[in-house]
């Protein structure tokens, strides 16, 4: 069955006239016949009933018409959509949280603008209350954050792209920093920063998950609004942090890090009317980077 074919038929089906669907196509009636005497013998089924009065559709022909009148229209439909995602710019607009150390997400930018030229890319660094509002709007078409840090009542897609070790932070000058050793359990006591959200509740389930698997058992919570809020209390004794392995920090040797060994991941988030092919491919070949250790980051940078 070719394009040809088709033509032919769906006109015939119209028309119901050999004569009239040859005048409409520019074409003698002979090759109209012999278009729609190829199909049906392609096919297997008669298609039409023929009379000294013109043609008139089978059963069979009007199944065959109903699906490739709306195939035709659903094939011109996406034709016309394909036509006007070549002319429109590509476009991504990234958000990625900030401190979190991802060089890998730079390099996988600069690898697709060489194979797209045209494609541009914004890359906003933002905190995850800031990351999270502008992908709910739309001013972002993705963002790379913690796993638990996302906000289920956004109703988003994520793709997990690597896991990072989870840390222990306490001042320098804490009383535990000079201990040769420090095992998270020793941090029974002391009070733990807690993220809290806009509407006052802990945002935080990570660490209510983590603190029983490591057999701590907290003086207390210290409620902050950030990691730089968090800092603060860790810089001034107040309280031990828990952060990630790929955060930056502005001045690593004001602490003392304490591994966990456990893990969350790194997501990529997104509205599924965001995820678009360009989207696929970034996530797919960064996670690949990622994976490689091409860009490895073992320790806070400042």
């Amino acid at each position: 069955m070719n394009s040809l074919q088709i033509q032919y038929f769906l006109h015939l089906c119209q028309t119901l006239s050999v004569s009239e669907t040859a005048r409409q196509l520019y074409v003698v009636q002979p090759a109209v016949s012999k278009q729609i005497t190829a199909l049906e013998k392609e096919l297997g089924v008669v298609l039409f009933d023929r009379t000294n009065r013109g043609v008139s559709l089978t059963p069979s022909g009007e199944l065959i018409y109903t699906f490739l009148s709306g195939a035709q229209e659903r094939f011109q439909k996406t034709l016309t959509q394909a036509k006007k995602l070549q002319t429109q710019k590509k476009s991504l607009t990234l958000g990625l949280l900030e401190r979190l150390e991802l060089d890998e997400l730079t390099a996988v930018v600069k690898e697709m603008q060489r194979q797209h030229p045209d494609l541009e890319v914004t890359l906003v660094r933002l905190d995850n209350p800031a990351l999270l509002s502008r992908l709910s709007d739309g001013r972002v078409d993705a963002i790379v954050t913690l796993d638990h840090a996302m906000d289920v009542r956004l109703g988003v897609q994520y793709t997990e792209l690597c896991l990072v070790e989870a840390v222990f932070v306490i001042s320098r000058f804490h009383p535990l920093a000079d201990r040769e050793t420090l095992r998270p359990r020793e941090l029974s006591g002391q009070m733990i920063c807690r993220v809290m959200s806009r509407q006052g509740d802990a945002s935080d389930d990570f660490l209510t998950r983590v603190l029983p698997l490591l057999h701590i058992k907290p003086k207390g919570f210290f409620p902050v609004d950030n990691l730089e809020s968090g800092l603060a209390a860790v810089e001034s004794n107040d309280a031990v942090a828990l952060i990630d392995k790929r955060l930056q920090l502005m001045h690593p040797e004001k602490y003392r890090f304490v591994p966990t060994g456990t893990y969350q991941s790194v997501v990529c988030a997104y509205l599924e009317k965001n995820n678009t092919p360009l989207l696929e491919e970034l996530i797919h070949r960064l996670q690949e980077k990622l994976h490689t250790g091409e860009l490895d980051v073992d320790a806070p940078r400042s």
